[in-house]
Order: structure tokens, then C-alpha cells, then sequence
């Protein structure tokens, strides 16, 4: 399976719901033999089941991949990046990774503000002054980093 075709699936793990119009739905989605040879080539982890599929759910499924093409190949590269990122990732760091994101959700916006400048801060440095950073980061007692990761973080449900 290609980049393309995982990110597909991620975006169906994302939430399939049934929306209003289900009796169009059913005349609108398309037979497996119906679908073009793009569509074929991006669906075609749905290709056995696609037929028994509910109506909905093909349509909602080609709607993704209507999105998926209308994006810029740059774009596209981007999120193919990231979904082959993400795939490499131990169960342990996506649950890190998912956890940040919980707590960005949680800050008020002063301090999501403050974390995008720092971030972007580090974008700018060299490999070198990265280097440094983390170097100093790692010589820090843990009764330090403790402190400094919980200036970062949200207090009470107003994050402030």
C-alpha cells in the first residue's frame, strides 16, 4: 500500500458518520466497476468489501478522495511525510504524540501563542544550535526539566 492509500484510511479513521440524504446516497455510489482507474488505485485497500459497503460510506470515501486530488502536490508530499512519519512510530510515541496534542488543546490561546513562537524560534536555528540545546536540555537535573515542562503546561480548565 502506497502513502497515499494510508492516508485514505487514517482519514476514515477520523469518524465515518451517516449524514441526511441516504436514499440519494444509495442511487449516487458507484459499483467497484464504476470507479475510474485514479479512484481504483487510491480505494484499492476497499476494493474487496467496496461493494458491500454501505452507500454512505463509498460516498463519503470518494468525497475524500475528490479532496485528495484537489490538493497541491506539494501539499500532498507534505501529509505523505507525515502519515509515513507517523507509521514508524512506536505505540509509545504516538501516545506521546497524542497526549501533546491533548494538552496544545488545553492551553489558552496566550500560551498556544507563546509555544508557536518558541517552535518557530527553533526552526530558525542552525543543526548546530539545535544540537546545543538539546545538549542542554539533557544536562539539566530532572527536578528541572520537571519544572520547566509544568511552566509550559495548562493550569485548570482556563489554561491560564
Amino acid at each position: 500500500m502506497n502513502v497515499r492509500t494510508h492516508l485514505l484510511i487514517a482519514l476514515l479513521a477520523a469518524g465515518i458518520g451517516l449524514a441526511p440524504g441516504a436514499a440519494r446516497a444509495q442511487a449516487d455510489a458507484p459499483r467497484w466497476q464504476q470507479l475510474d482507474a485514479q479512484q481504483q488505485r487510491l480505494l484499492a485497500p476497499f476494493r474487496e468489501h467496496w461493494d458491500r459497503m454501505p452507500p454512505m460510506r463509498r460516498q463519503l470515501l470518494l468525497q475524500r478522495e475528490a479532496h485528495w486530488q484537489q490538493l497541491p502536490p506539494q501539499r500532498q508530499r507534505q501529509i505523505d511525510a507525515r502519515i509515513e512519519r507517523w507509521q514508524h512510530m512506536s505505540p509509545e510515541q504516538r501516545m506521546r504524540v497524542r497526549q501533546n496534542l491533548e494538552r496544545f488543546r488545553q492551553m489558552s490561546p496566550q500560551q498556544r501563542q507563546r509555544l508557536m513562537q518558541a517552535y518557530a524560534r527553533f526552526q530558525r536555528m542552525s543543526p548546530a544550535q539545535r544540537e546545543v540545546l538539546r545538549q542542554r536540555w539533557q544536562q539539566l537535573r530532572p527536578q528541572q526539566q520537571h519544572v520547566i515542562e509544568r511552566q509550559a503546561r495548562p493550569h485548570g480548565p482556563g489554561g491560564g
